[in-house]
């Protein structure tokens, strides 16, 4: 017989409810299909308040909130989600795009770094947007030596339009930088 005092056994485990899982179902069904966006958030709410830990539904919530402009509510979402599912790229790449997206570089940054040394080339789509926001970062924190050196070593990697995309965000910026640095002059 289980000792039924003992309530951390019931937190720790992961018992999904069948309702949550069926209002995840319904909520992808209208997000994706019947672009029914509030209505998706709706039920993607109540999965999460009968079963906390649905990973599904909390990582559905955020991007649903990361569309409608909901930045913070989105990253407090993905870390809840991380904290569930350690190591999860795709995880740290929706923390790194949310930290970017707040302009908040350092953590961005982080965030990139722990997620690009578990993609490992498995995903090239969200490989290049790592890179493109990892170059944004750098730029952003005046690291022009880092910024150029990451878009050498991954421009061998990415796409063509990848690489267009990057040469638009600032790479004029960066090879300047990079030319100045080598140059050893002063702008005074």
């Amino acid at each position: 017989m289980q000792n039924s005092n003992n309530t951390s056994f019931f937190y720790n485990t992961k018992i999904i409810n069948i309702k949550s899982e069926l209002l995840f179902r319904e909520a992808e069904d209208d997000f994706f299909y019947f672009n029914h966006i509030n209505l998706a958030e709706k039920k993607l709410k109540n999965a999460i308040n009968l079963t906390p830990l649905h990973f599904k539904s909390i990582m559905l919530l955020a991007n649903i909130y990361f569309i409608k402009g909901y930045t913070k509510k989105a990253l407090n979402l993905y870390i809840q989600a991380n904290n569930i599912s350690k190591n999860n790229y795709t995880v740290l790449a929706s923390i790194a795009n949310c930290y970017s997206n707040l302009e908040e570089n350092n953590n961005a940054l982080k965030f990139c770094n722990k997620a690009l040394d578990l993609l490992k080339n498995e995903n090239f789509n969200l490989f290049s947007q790592l890179i493109e926001i990892k170059i944004q970062a750098l730029i952003n924190l005046k690291k022009y030596k880092q910024a150029f050196s990451t878009y050498m070593n991954a421009k061998n990697t990415l796409d063509i339009f990848s690489i267009k995309m990057i040469n638009s965000l600032n790479y004029d910026k960066m090879k300047k930088h990079n030319k100045l640095y080598y140059s050893y002059l002063h702008i005074v």
